[in-house]
């Protein structure tokens, strides 16, 4: 008999232990826990709560199957993991302290999943932050754009500290794949001064992972790219989407083959085979701001 789609999630909980063992622990009733198990029917209502609140996990989720598509969840699992790094906690280890699975703490991380209030109070209470830190909304709000146009810079139009561009900060598989980035997908926004953006339409903001990048950008820095500037320039760095991540690296191209030169010497070079993924480049990258 097939597993039926409530009950692949229920396994995954599970983790392979004995189903007695299982029900022990969650405090369910393994008579009828087990025959439904069998039968591939979904357990009862009352059987799933007390299985959602002992893995800490998503009862909708559980139920359903359906993830979490908020802005809120979004915002919270990059504070969730940006604050785990920070304290050199691995995975494991953060959900060992939360009494919690870690494969259930990355779900959360990725922002599949609603966080309880009651969650919420034990993670801020684990790392040592307000609960408003997690939730507080600080997005800015989309400021106007204007742009000059001035047929001389004798005659340019004085420009106030207003003057900026809204560049839509997203995941750098979004930042990669998606020409139109949609109002779902943006997670905040960077401000650039129009003098910096130039006649430039087509800017996106992501972050930079690895240490390649190294003394002059670190993991986890915003960088701003034009994406429709791919020209191969020498001396000028470039965001490249390599191993399902966004890298800044200075780039040639030999044939069918992109070399990737990176900032960090120590680091090695890499190629990418054109054949293989023809448009690894997201264009040149125009400004970072980096955490210092």
């Amino acid at each position: 008999m097939p597993v039926s789609p409530i009950w692949e999630r229920v396994e995954m909980l599970k983790g392979g232990k004995p189903l007695a063992g299982f029900c022990r622990e969650v405090g369910l009733n393994y008579t009828a826990f087990k025959k439904s198990a069998l039968r591939q029917s979904a357990p009862d209502s009352q059987s799933l709560e007390k299985i959602a609140k002992h893995f800490r996990a998503d009862l909708h989720w559980l139920i359903t199957g359906k993830t979490a598509s908020s802005k809120t969840v979004t915002r919270i699992a990059r504070r969730l993991k940006q604050y785990r790094k920070t304290r050199a906690w691995t995975l494991e280890e953060m959900a060992e302290k939360l009494a919690m699975n870690a494969q259930v703490l990355e779900f959360y991380e990725k922002g599949l999943w609603e966080l309880s209030l009651t969650l919420i109070n034990d993670l801020a209470k684990l790392l040592n932050v307000l609960p408003q830190q997690l939730l507080i909304d600080d997005t800015p709000k989309t400021p106007e754009l204007k742009i000059f146009q001035a047929s001389s810079v004798k005659n340019a139009p004085k420009l106030r500290e207003d003057d900026y561009v809204s560049i839509p900060l997203t995941e750098s598989s979004i930042a990669a794949g998606e020409p139109i980035i949609q109002e779902n997908n943006i997670e905040d926004y960077v401000l650039l001064h129009i003098r910096a953006a130039g006649k430039r339409t087509n800017l996106v903001a992501s972050r930079v992972d690895g240490e390649s990048m190294e003394p002059m950008l670190h993991s986890g820095d915003i960088i701003v790219i034009d994406r429709d500037d791919k020209r191969v320039v020498k001396n000028k760095m470039y965001a490249v989407f390599y191993n399902e991540g966004l890298t800044a690296k200075y780039i040639e191209r030999q044939n069918n083959l992109l070399i990737l030169r990176p900032v960090n010497t120590s680091a090695q070079i890499q190629v990418v085979n054109l054949n293989e993924n023809p448009d690894p480049v997201v264009g040149r990258i125009i400004g970072a701001w980096k955490e210092l």
